[in-house]
């Protein structure tokens, strides 16, 4: 195995890298696809030193403590900020990784930006702000108040939030599934045939747009919270709860589309043919 105690920048080129994990405290984590050898920088080292292996292809950024016996696996982001020295530790981290890599982050406050992938992505922060730039395979995101930037992802988005708005415009997914407890969803995506959507909240809001063309089941539920659509769904009210239903479009694979919330609104949108893909303005904007 071979071992970086890093507390002064350091940038370093490796081969044989065929996985990556990141876990940090403070700073920034910076992710970009390479067709060369894998290029790691390190710098910013504020607080303890930051440590680096690479053993059996996997290659590992982290902090010493943070190292036995899946220690960081075990404690949820949050709650690293009591743990030793833990609100002094910052570095800034920087890889070129092979497309197909699997990567996995996880940071209390450090932004993360992955880009180009098409491995399987996973990134958990307590408060990091979180952007995703063409990522084509699975990508699973779990945020307490850090807000998610997507743009033009294909593949699938599954992602859980307490109070972190997730934004998503343009790409293609054939899942996209996520829970929000106060946070917004804000999406206008294509959504693959036979493809699959469910998305719930308890008092956040969830926009979704689809292309007109979208061919569909669809359901928006809520108990007290304003359903709204551009398609010609049926309106169904129920003692403590609402809904409006029905299956737009006319393919031969449509897909399933639910948003189900507490308070929160509901909408489903209409993307006019031709139109880009961007963000839907809330009702919360």
């Amino acid at each position: 195995m071979a071992r970086w105690t890093i507390d002064q920048p350091t940038t370093r080129t490796l081969d044989g890298i065929v996985a990556l994990r990141v876990r940090v405290i403070g700073g920034h984590v910076n992710i970009l696809p390479t067709d060369d050898p894998v290029t790691f920088e390190v710098s910013d080292v504020s607080g303890e030193p930051v440590l680096a292996t690479q053993e059996a292809g996997i290659l590992t950024v982290t902090y010493d403590d943070l190292t036995g016996s899946g220690l960081l696996d075990r404690l949820r982001p949050v709650q690293l900020s009591g743990y030793r020295g833990m609100a002094r530790r910052s570095a800034t981290v920087s890889l070129q990784v092979p497309r197909d890599c699997p990567v996995e982050v996880t940071t209390l406050s450090a932004p993360v930006v992955v880009a180009g992938l098409s491995g399987k992505t996973q990134i958990r922060t307590a408060s990091g702000d979180i952007t995703l730039d063409g990522l084509t395979g699975e990508t699973e995101i779990n945020t307490v108040s850090g807000n998610v930037a997507a743009r033009d992802l294909q593949g699938s988005l599954h992602f859980n939030t307490v109070r972190g708005q997730v934004a998503v415009a343009g790409g293609r997914l054939y899942d996209l599934t996520g829970k929000s407890a106060s946070g917004q969803f804000l999406g206008d995506v294509d959504v693959a045939p036979a493809g699959r959507v469910r998305l719930g909240s308890v008092s956040g809001e969830i926009a979704l747009r689809v292309p007109a063309e979208t061919s569909a089941t669809a359901e928006l539920r809520s108990a007290t919270g304003k359903l709204d659509s551009d398609f010609a769904l049926e309106r169904r009210d129920q003692r403590a709860r609402g809904s409006l239903a029905g299956k737009i479009g006319s393919g031969v694979d449509p897909a399933g589309i639910t948003a189900t919330t507490v308070s929160g609104a509901a909408s489903l949108l209409r993307r006019e043919p031709d139109a880009p893909a961007a963000i839907p303005r809330g009702n919360d904007q």
